[in-house]
C-alpha cells in the first residue's frame, strides 16, 4: 500500500469514525437516482431491472435489482412468487475529503414475495457483507425483519389507514361527506424491517415498523411508520402523491414526499407538501422521466428517476434508509 493510500485509509477509519452519529437540529440531504427497465409489462418471460444510486455526505450506495414478473398464472386465477435478486456495493467517504472513498459493503442475495403467504417476504435473505476497512473488521450482515408486499388481503392496520384517508378526503371535499371515493389500496407492511448501517463506527441501522398504502382515491402513498435508529425512536406519517410534473419540465411525473413528525414542528399527514414550509421529517421531490411503451395501467417500460430527499430533525440514517427502501423495493413503488 502506498503512503498516500494509507493516509486516506487512516483518515476515513479514524476521523470519520470519531464523528457524532446524530445531530437533531441539522438538515440532511440524500440524492437518489434510478434507471428502470420493465420489459415484463409486455412479456412475462422477461425480467425487470432497477439500478439505483444513493449518495449523501458520508456514503454512496448502489443497488442492481433484477425481478421476475411474479404477477399471476392460470389466466389470472392464481398468483405466483415474485423473486428479486440483489447486487450492490456501499462506499464510505472521508469526511475531511469526500472524494476519498473506501469499499465497505457488498450486497447480494435477494428476496421472494411468497404468493401462498399473500405477499409475505423474508428480508434476511438480502445480504450485506462488510469488508475490512482499517481497524474495522470484515463481518457478515443482512437486512432483517419481514415485509408483506401488496397482499390481496391487506392487514387491518393498512385498512384503517385507508379508512382514515377516505374520511379525511370526504370531510375536506366542500365540507360534505356525500362524495364517494375509490377505496382500493395496495399496501406494504413493515415488521421490524431493518436497513443495515453503512459500516462506519458511529453509524446506526434503522428499524421500520408500520404501513404504507397506495390509495387509488388520491393516487398517493399514505404512510404511518415507527422508526428506531440506535436508541432514538421516531413516529413519522405523511404521504407521497404521484402527480404530473410542472408545465415545461423535462420529466413527466413526480412523487412529492411529505413525511412528517407529528406534533410540534410537524404538519398535516394528509395534506400536500408546502414547498415553503420547513417541517421536521423527510420531504423531497422524486422526478420520473418516462419513455418507451406504457402498460394499460399507465406504467412505463423505461423510467429514469432523479430525486433529492431532505431530512430535518431526523438522523441521516433515517433519510438514507427511506431512499434505500425505495431502491430495494423499486418494483413495488415504481413498477406494476
Amino acid at each position: 500500500m502506498t503512503r498516500s493510500a494509507f493516509s486516506a485509509l487512516s483518515l476515513i477509519c479514524t476521523a470519520l469514525y470519531g464523528s457524532a452519529a446524530f445531530a437533531d437540529s441539522t438538515t440532511e440531504t440524500v440524492k437518489l437516482t434510478m434507471d428502470i427497465n420493465q420489459p415484463s409489462l409486455f412479456s412475462a418471460d422477461l425480467k425487470d431491472n432497477f439500478k439505483s444510486s444513493i449518495d449523501d455526505r458520508s456514503a454512496t450506495t448502489t443497488f442492481d435489482v433484477l425481478c421476475s414478473a411474479g404477477a399471476s398464472a392460470w389466466l389470472g386465477l392464481s398468483r405466483i412468487d415474485q423473486a428479486c435478486a440483489i447486487n450492490g456495493a456501499g462506499n464510505i467517504k472521508n469526511p475531511n475529503n469526500p472524494s476519498q472513498t473506501l469499499p465497505r459493503i457488498s450486497y447480494s442475495g435477494g428476496y421472494t414475495v411468497v404468493a401462498k403467504q399473500d405477499g409475505f417476504t423474508d428480508a434476511t435473505t438480502m445480504l450485506a457483507n462488510y469488508l475490512r476497512a482499517g481497524s474495522a473488521p470484515a463481518q457478515n450482515g443482512s437486512f432483517k425483519g419481514d415485509l408483506i408486499l401488496k397482499p390481496e388481503n391487506p392487514p387491518s392496520s393498512a385498512k384503517q389507514l385507508g379508512a382514515d384517508l377516505i374520511k379525511n378526503l370526504q370531510q375536506t371535499a366542500a365540507g360534505t361527506t356525500a362524495v364517494t371515493y375509490n377505496t382500493q389500496i395496495d399496501s406494504v407492511r413493515f415488521d421490524n424491517f431493518t436497513v443495515p448501517d453503512v459500516g462506519q463506527r458511529d453509524s446506526a441501522a434503522c428499524t421500520w415498523t408500520g404501513d404504507a398504502i397506495f390509495a387509488y382515491a388520491n393516487n398517493a402513498w399514505q404512510m404511518k411508520l415507527d422508526v428506531k435508529c440506535a436508541d432514538k425512536e421516531f413516529k413519522i406519517e405523511g404521504n407521497m402523491p404521484l402527480v404530473d410534473a410542472p408545465s415545461g419540465s423535462d420529466w413527466q411525473q413526480e412523487y412529492d414526499l411529505n413525511l412528517v413528525l407529528p406534533g410540534a414542528g410537524g404538519g398535516d399527514p394528509f395534506a400536500a407538501a408546502d414547498p415553503f414550509a420547513k417541517v421536521d421529517g423527510v420531504t423531497g421531490v422524486i422526478k420520473l422521466k418516462n419513455s418507451g411503451r406504457a402498460s394499460p395501467g399507465g406504467v412505463f417500460e423505461h423510467v429514469h428517476v432523479d430525486g433529492e430527499l431532505t431530512g430535518t430533525g431526523v438522523p441521516l440514517e433515517l433519510v438514507r434508509g427511506y431512499a434505500e427502501i425505495l431502491a430495494v423495493l423499486a418494483r413495488t413503488y415504481f413498477g406494476a
